[in-house]
């Protein structure tokens, strides 16, 4: 059965269940709902990024009735909405609702439409629960709408629906965006790094023209988070071929990554197909393992060291792109870099603006809103790094749920934002409780500088994850000093330190 049909059908069931007062029946055929969004967003079928941001917006909010409805019952007005059977004129306020007098009975009016007139499923009926107590402007309708400008929306005393307020408007800017996504699904979406971007669609381009399903080696570096895997993902999906991926970060020691290095080329070869193969930290590989790689490069057949049996595995690979991926190109053999010369590309920060549009497509596809006063102090906070982006919009969403794990709102306003962040311990710069630790342990040393493994030991990292999560971007925002005595702190880093710079 096809999921628009599925979709009918569960729903029908549900909504009888609603008007037959079945508790259990319309819990169980919204669990149903969920689970068939979950699989329609996880099949590889080709769907667009608006159609996957409904089903991801649609699985959350009816998992959030399947919460409302076991806490308070099917009389909850929200559920009475949800199905239909009850209008907003008789609507009560949440705190009404929550004290339970909101969970009353009501005479049945006509179902407000799941699908519109073509059969098409329709978002524009599915509102998810709204907290008038906490954030009375999301009374109104806070449904994602398709502009991509900055509005207005009327706070509790400015005119709503033709009712105005004697107090008169206060007004709040909010931003959306009219291409809402999670992650781009193709190079074309793909926000910043064009000058990487631009040159991969001409050589896929040049590919497709020749009928070729492979383009010549890749290499990517610059700082972490920069969104190097997705679009590693991204150029495999372009080729119309499968995508391999090994993180080699992951290795203890070199047999560790030999055997997985012999496994994943294993895997690779096994179904003969066009593939891209992505390395991903290459760098971590011992100088053995990384000239292992060679013999692929060169005649397509990775030849593997000895292992500890004094055996190596020979492995043909026909038809595949060789992407190497790293946050320290220093420490890519020279004789790899070679075969990547023409396409090797150095990954740059993003730029404010290509920030302010990643959050923005991030958040409008989780259904969400938020104030250009608040999207202003989230983007110095992401580092200049998609990852930071993420985790920051992670964060956010989950400010907007009470502790029962109830959605409260859907907007994210100043106030939203600053608890996060003061919660989180992330201040103005992006700096964390670690890097501040971090900066004090260097200015705390009286030996006038320190080295990377003491300093790691004293703040409790490995020095490894020091040098690849923290070391580097206190360097790149010049706090920090490195020479061959060891670390110490710039002028500007004890400045920020005393509070006497504010960044």
């Amino acid at each position: 059965m096809e999921f628009k049909d599925l979709f009918r059908e569960l729903y029908r069931k549900t909504l009888n269940a609603a008007r037959n007062n079945d508790e259990k029946g319309v819990v169980d055929g919204l669990r149903e709902l969920c689970d068939i969004f979950t699989r329609q967003y996880n099949l590889n079928n080709g769907d667009n990024i608006v159609t996957k941001a409904k089903l991801s917006y649609w699985n959350d909010t009816f998992s959030t009735y399947i919460k409302i409805i076991n806490m308070y019952g099917l009389k909850d007005i929200r559920v009475q909405k949800l199905f239909g059977l009850a209008d907003d004129s008789i609507a009560p306020s949440f705190s009404d609702i929550m004290s339970g007098k909101g969970k009353v009975t009501v005479e049945p009016v006509n179902p407000s439409p799941i699908f519109d007139n073509k059969g098409e499923i329709d978002i524009s009926g599915i509102i998810p629960p709204q907290n008038d107590e906490i954030n009375k402007k999301d009374e109104i309708d806070n449904k994602l709408e398709p502009n991509n400008q900055v509005d207005d929306m009327p706070k509790e005393n400015e005119e709503i629906g033709g009712a105005i307020n004697n107090e008169g408007p206060a007004k709040e800017t909010i931003v959306k965006n009219t291409n809402p996504s999670f992650t781009p699904t193709s190079l074309s979406e793909f926000i910043g790094q064009q000058h990487i971007v631009r040159v991969l669609l001409k050589e896929i381009a040049i590919a497709k023209n020749e009928n070729r399903k492979h383009l010549d080696n890749i290499l990517l570096f610059g700082n972490p988070g920069l969104g190097k895997t997705t679009l590693m993902e991204l150029i495999a999906k372009e080729l119309g071929v499968r995508f391999e991926l090994l993180d080699c970060s992951q290795f203890r020691n070199s047999q560790q990554s030999l055997k997985a290095l012999q496994n994943f080329f294993m895997r690779v070869a096994r179904n003969n197909e066009p593939v891209v193969i992505a390395l991903d930290e290459v760098h971590m590989l011992t100088a053995e393992l990384q000239s292992s790689l060679l013999t692929l490069l060169n005649s397509r057949v990775y030849v593997s060291p000895l292992d500890v049996n004094g055996q190596c595995k020979r492995i043909p690979i026909d038809e595949f792109t060789f992407i190497a991926a790293t946050t320290d190109d220093d420490k890519v053999l020279d004789t790899i870099k070679n075969r990547c010369l023409r396409l090797k590309f150095q990954m740059v920060d993003y730029t404010y603006d290509e920030l302010k549009q990643i959050y923005k497509n991030k958040i409008a596809a989780r259904g969400l809103t938020i104030t250009e006063e608040a999207l202003e102090i989230c983007i110095p906070r992401s580092r200049g790094a998609i990852r930071y982006v993420n985790s920051i919009v992670d964060g956010l969403n989950s400010e907007l749920y009470n502790d029962e794990g109830i959605r409260i709102s859907t907007h994210i306003d100043l106030d939203v934002a600053n608890n996060y962040f003061k919660v989180k311990g992330i201040d103005p710069i992006g700096l964390e409780k670690k890097d501040l630790e971090i900066l004090n342990e260097i200015a705390n040393d009286t030996s006038g500088a320190i080295s990377a493994d003491v300093l790691s030991a004293r703040v409790g990292l490995e020095t490894k994850k020091y040098l690849s999560e923290y070391e580097r971007y206190l360097i790149k925002i010049g706090f920090i000093n490195v020479t061959g005595r060891g670390r110490s702190l710039t002028e500007k880093a004890i400045k920020y330190i005393k509070g006497e710079i504010d960044e």
